[in-house]
């Protein structure tokens, strides 16, 4: 596995320089929900180890309030002028969704639409708008976030029990993951005034979609879990093939060097039904421990779409 060992300074804060092992996770412990940026090359993660995290971002680190934070669902590291450099956007059950400069912490955008809707996932789109979806919703938005830190105007796509977004910038296109369907959407319209229209949709052979990242190395290729299964999606073929016969994976992405990395439910975690504080890998098979974190979603922290 690659590895950097090169320091950056950005804005006078000084950091590991991006890695091809740190990984976001998403942590909803009650009373400290946040997002922690691990290092997989440490193999103890317990909260003994300060080296294992490298990075950490709840509101109060961007001068913002709590309301809407208690849910932390996802997050993902973007490139994109909007934060002159790199974004993470990240997003919450509890209604906030967020653009946040990394590694310097500065709001760029935010706003709070409440727990009502249950956002489960978020994308940056190249022009500083953002997708969402929200599950209990049925929904996924374009955000025009570009027009300003506060802008609320959204488009909207119905999509029951939307789950996940993704950007794909070879076909222009935008994925989403439902209870049982796959869409490409097509983004129309202007920055300040969007349009969501549905291109293509995929019935898939399970239901309950949970997650969709892109399998990085192979353009053509999308990661997707759904109840029971994990699943490579081919994009030419519109073929979903089963990866994984394990039910339960509410997260699912790779490293570079092609090592799977996931999320389950894990009965050493009790705050609720779906967390975990263990980090799966698979092929090849390890795994990190935070005793005490309530995870609900693992994503390589890699600014790349595909």
């Amino acid at each position: 596995m690659i590895r950097f060992a090169t320091l950056v300074l950005t804005m006078g804060i000084t950091l590991p320089a991006l890695a091809a092992d740190y990984i976001a996770v998403a942590d909803q412990t009650v009373g400290n929900p946040r997002i922690l940026v691990m290092d997989y090359s440490q193999k103890d993660w317990s909260v003994t180890n300060p080296a294992a995290v490298v990075w950490s971002w709840k509101p109060s680190d961007s001068g913002m309030g709590p309301e809407g934070w208690d849910l932390p669902n996802d997050a993902r590291l973007r490139n994109n002028s909007m934060c002159g450099g790199q974004c993470m956007i990240t997003a919450s059950g509890y209604g906030l969704i967020a653009v946040i400069s990394y590694p310097s912490k500065e709001k760029k955008w935010s706003v709070n639409i409440g727990k009502q809707s249950n956002v489960h996932g978020i994308e940056l789109l190249p022009d500083g708008n953002v997708a969402v979806a929200a599950s209990t919703g049925g929904w996924v938005r374009i955000y025009a976030a570009s027009q300003g830190p506060g802008s609320s105007t959204f488009a909207q796509y119905n999509l029951p029990d939307a789950h996940n977004v993704l950007w794909d910038p070879a076909r222009k296109v935008l994925w989403a993951l439902g209870k049982n369907q796959l869409v490409q959407l097509n983004v129309g319209g202007t920055a300040a005034s969007p349009t969501l229209t549905l291109l293509s949709s995929t019935t898939l052979p399970d239901g309950s979609g949970h997650d969709l990242s892109p399998k990085y190395g192979d353009p053509n290729t999308l990661l997707l879990t759904t109840g029971s299964k994990t699943w490579t999606y081919n994009k030419t073929t519109q073929q979903a093939l089963i990866f994984q016969d394990v039910p339960g994976y509410k997260s699912i992405n790779n490293q570079a060097d092609g090592q799977i990395i996931e999320t389950r439910p894990h009965p050493s975690c009790s705050q609720n039904t779906w967390c975990t504080d263990v980090v799966e890998f698979y092929s090849p098979t390890d795994s990190r421990t935070r005793r005490s974190a309530v995870i609900y979603r693992a994503r390589i922290w890699n600014p790349d779409y595909q």
